[in-house]
């Protein structure tokens, strides 16, 4: 008899198991949809639309078709939460978070319409903060083929694809007030051309919203500058390559960024030959977010030693 009432204990128990597993998962699994249709737009500051969401096994929340006013869209999304949300209130744990082709478009003028990131507010993820609604806590984020798009008013574009990026952090979660990692590359698109030129981005961003990176792009086709190009280079240059890397520092208040460039195969407008050597220069660039006011220091190019040399 024993043995028979311990089978049943036994049995019992994994029914009991199994049976608070599938209440966690569908509790998780509806509170989170509900989270990704409320909450989001909220934190984002932003009109926010789906057009499509399940979840799926094992514990996986799909979102298709997402837009963010006007300004991103989103093929896919792919969140991975633990079912450790299910015993917490108001409080979501991702393991990851992955978005797939999504497109960013950015208009000169129009930042105000650019979809904010609020949520990473120290107040909005800090669980000891009694303001606090909604908390959520992620271990990875990662994109992968991303495009940008820049426009300025004459219609000047300049545009990066195929990019991939990812952010995370040395500690469990990614976290207002703690270092986050990033790492991102992808591709200019040259206009005259069907090359696609290489940029790399690496670096971190504080809790104070300060950001150190380095950046390196090869091979770059002037005419991929877009705004840059139509304004300064234009009247004077026919064709030529940019090499550039820069060390860049970002506050609140302003930007710095250490540059070297080396510009190579120049074609002027008033000759049909190439210029003998590359334009180099090297150069601290600095701009003031408040009065959008920009600084150029330590200025070095042997751009002299070009134009008496073609002379």
């Amino acid at each position: 008899m024993k043995p028979f009432f311990k089978k049943t204990l036994y049995i019992a128990a994994i029914f009991i198991i199994i049976g608070l597993t599938f209440l966690g998962y569908t509790y998780t699994a509806w509170n989170l949809k509900s989270f990704v249709a409320k909450e989001l737009e909220k934190s984002f500051g932003a009109k926010l639309s789906i057009a499509h969401m399940r979840m799926s096994f094992p514990l996986c929340l799909q979102l298709k078709g997402v837009k963010i006013s006007d300004t991103i869209s989103i093929a896919k999304v792919h969140i991975y939460p633990s079912p450790a949300s299910a015993f917490l209130k108001k409080t979501f744990i991702f393991s990851s978070i992955k978005v797939l082709e999504p497109v960013i478009r950015i208009k000169k003028g129009h930042y105000q319409s650019f979809a904010g990131f609020a949520q990473f507010k120290n107040d909005a993820i800090n669980p000891s903060s009694k303001s606090s609604k909604t908390v959520f806590f992620v271990s990875r984020i990662d994109v992968e083929n991303a495009t940008v798009i820049y426009e300025d008013e004459a219609g000047a574009v300049i545009e990066l694809v195929k990019i991939n990026a990812n952010l995370k952090s040395p500690y469990a979660y990614l976290m207002a007030g703690r270092l986050l990692n990033f790492n991102a590359s992808g591709f200019i698109k040259n206009k005259d051309s069907e090359i696609l030129s290489p940029v790399y981005l690496t670096g971190w961003i504080k809790g104070d919203y300060t950001v150190k990176a380095k950046l390196k792009a090869q091979d770059v086709g002037l005419t991929a500058l877009g705004p840059v190009y139509e304004k300064y280079l234009k009247q004077k240059v026919e064709k030529g390559s940019l090499d550039l890397t820069s060390r860049i520092f970002v506050s609140k208040n302003d930007l710095k960024a250490d540059c070297f460039c080396r510009i190579n195969d120049i074609i002027l407008k008033d000759t049909a030959s190439k210029l003998s050597m590359p334009l180099i220069a090297s150069f601290i660039l600095g701009f003031d977010f408040k009065d959008k006011a920009i600084k150029i220091d330590n200025l070095q190019t042997n751009l002299f030693s070009l134009l008496f040399k073609k002379s």
